[in-house]
């Protein structure tokens, strides 16, 4: 049977935090709440929102959190990163009361997606254990940082990520977009994941899309590992569009049944 819960973004519908969870609550049993620039005009909930959130809370709907996208936790700017642990350590303290079940961070290999390897790797692991090490100061706990395997082979950052026994997000719509060995990736950090995201890419490459993008037999073998593996974490529809939502939540139940899961 399905151990795993099945989950949404804050921001399935053009609506704030709270419109989407409502909407999303009995669909769904976990929402990723997404704060992707909280320093920007409504970058985060107010008050009446928040209170809002810990009452879907209460009812037993879960909540991961995905931390801010600028953030640069080993860049080699160090006020730049500094700045950044200031960021994240913003939003563990503003979603603290929600209790997530994970909270999502990039850690770059320079100040965003898409960089070169760093020319010295023992140095961007020692600027990511700083960063990881202030944020852990703040009082959350280890298993709770989630580090997203992001465009590049994550067993880069394995040293650290083992050494603070730190938990992983594993965004398996990007491997597949990315024609990783989602497979052999999976086996490697299953046991260390408690949110798995995914999503198809378009055609013409825009990835965060329907499901429907997925050959069938591929979401199939997608679902068959995490249940075959007695997956307990989260499964985000990491999506922004409700037909994109609709379809994809369509396909993953479909597939469930058919596995009788």
């Amino acid at each position: 049977m399905r151990r795993f819960r099945i989950g949404a973004t804050s921001f399935v519908y053009p609506a704030g935090w709270l419109v989407n969870v409502a909407r999303l609550a009995g669909r769904v049993e976990d929402v990723e709440l997404l704060f992707f620039d909280p320093t920007g005009p409504g970058g985060v909930p107010d008050a009446r929102e928040l209170a809002g959130l810990r009452a879907f809370r209460a009812r037993g709907l879960t909540y991961s959190v995905h931390t801010p996208l600028s953030a640069s936790l080993a860049s080699q700017d160090e006020a730049r990163r500094e700045a950044s642990v200031g960021d994240v350590r913003s939003i563990l303290e503003l979603a603290r009361t929600l209790e997530p079940t994970g909270f999502v961070i990039h850690v770059y290999l320079g100040d965003a997606e898409g960089g070169p390897y760093p020319s010295d790797l023992d140095a961007f692991r020692a600027r990511a254990s700083r960063s990881i090490r202030a944020l852990l100061e703040s009082g959350i706990r280890a298993s709770d940082l989630c580090v997203e395997y992001l465009d590049y082979d994550l067993d880069v950052l394995a040293p650290v990520i083992e050494a603070f026994d730190l938990s992983v997000a594993l965004d398996v719509g990007h491997l597949l977009r990315d024609g990783r060995d989602w497979r052999a990736i999976l086996n490697r950090y299953l046991a260390r994941t408690r949110l798995v995201q995914w999503h198809g890419t378009a055609p013409g490459g825009r990835d965060h899309k329907s499901l429907a993008h997925v050959p069938r037999d591929t979401a199939r073998a997608v679902l068959d590992a995490l249940l075959d593996a007695d997956y307990a974490g989260v499964l985000t529809l990491e999506v922004f569009d409700p037909e994109d939502f609709e379809a994809s939540l369509s396909l993953v139940s479909a597939l469930l049944s058919e596995r009788g899961a």
